[in-house]
């Protein structure tokens, strides 16, 4: 397991906002494989224009791999799982969340699904339903969720799945509009020592 976890805090149009409050939650982020393709699922949010895997918070009482699963079908209504897999690895975001109006610190861990089929159940219609190649969601991520690309691309490393015509590509973290710190995995970041 990789016991060093990456700090990516948003400096540019989504940065922390002093006197917002600051939520910590612990939550999950998906990459999720077409059942047929070598193409990843992304969300396109109409209101914001942003372009971003799937994520959410783990609730009270639910487990990770529960949580997964319930929001790739709260998001997405897709609920054909052919296999899902917990990474070991984590990655902290720290970001102010416009469409809530809060600071956000997420303690983020990575979840590998690939789908059996496109069968879908109703689900929230915030966002489109779009899959592409990992090259393409370089420009498509862009920033300032770059950091979304970075997963991905481990994501993709750990399962031996390259797929990409640059293969140092995978995995590098290159940001422009964050700052990158690192913290070890056993320290838990709460409000008593964030700098914000």
């Amino acid at each position: 397991m990789n016991n060093i976890v990456p700090i990516i805090e948003s400096i540019d149009g989504n940065k922390v906002v002093p006197n917002a409050e600051t939520i910590y939650r612990d939550c999950v982020m998906l990459v999720v494989k077409h059942p047929k393709e070598k193409k990843y699922l992304y969300l396109h949010n109409i209101l914001f224009g942003w372009n971003v895997l799937v994520q959410g918070g783990i609730e009270k009482g639910e487990n990770e791999y529960a949580s997964a699963l319930r929001e790739l079908k709260e998001e997405t209504g897709f609920y054909d799982v052919k296999s899902i897999k917990k990474l070991d690895f984590y990655m902290d975001n720290v970001y102010y969340a416009a469409h809530k109006k809060q600071n956000r610190y997420a303690v983020i861990q990575t979840f590998y699904i690939e789908l059996k089929s496109l069968k879908q159940v109703e689900h929230e219609q915030e966002s489109e339903i779009l899959f592409d190649t990992y090259d393409n969601l370089f420009e498509i991520f862009g920033e300032p969720f770059r950091h979304h690309f970075y997963l991905l691309g481990i994501a993709l490393k750990k399962q031996k799945n390259v797929v990409s015509n640059d293969e140092s590509k995978l995995g590098t973290l290159t940001l422009v509009n964050h700052k990158v710190t690192y913290r070890n995995l056993d320290e838990r970041p709460d409000k008593k020592n964030s700098n914000f």
